[in-house]
């Protein structure tokens, strides 16, 4: 059986990928007391809409991403920093590689590769 061995690049590169969401594609992360909508995620973080409301950076919160294909992702979230109108949180339970390219082909499937004025 072979290993599949990153370089630092590879590794850091992976770390770094981030799957952009189209506006009608864009999941749901729950939390008991708010329904945010995702623009991106990674394996450990996603960026929100802020809503006026704001996740607490003290501590971790229950909360499930709720992807338009009826799956369900549940992780905890912290509140990293604010950008803008974005609140970008820290997930507790990664999202996996797997599921990260499975949106990603469904994403590509439906609507091709995005231009380079998409961004």
């Amino acid at each position: 059986m072979d290993l599949l061995i990153l370089s630092d690049s590879e590794e850091n590169r992976r770390s770094l990928f981030r799957l952009r969401f189209p506006l009608e594609e864009q999941p749901s992360l729950v939390t008991e007391l708010e329904d945010y909508k995702v623009i991106e995620f990674a394996e450990n973080s996603a960026r929100l809409v802020a809503n006026g409301t704001s996740i607490c950076s003290d501590k971790w919160t229950p909360a499930v991403i709720k992807l338009k294909t009826g799956a369900e992702i549940c992780t905890n979230v912290k509140l990293s920093r604010i950008e803008d109108d974005n609140l970008i949180v820290s997930l507790e339970k990664h999202i996996t590689q797997k599921d990260i390219m499975s949106e990603q082909r469904r994403l590509l499937a439906k609507y091709g590769k995005p231009g380079l004025l998409d961004h």
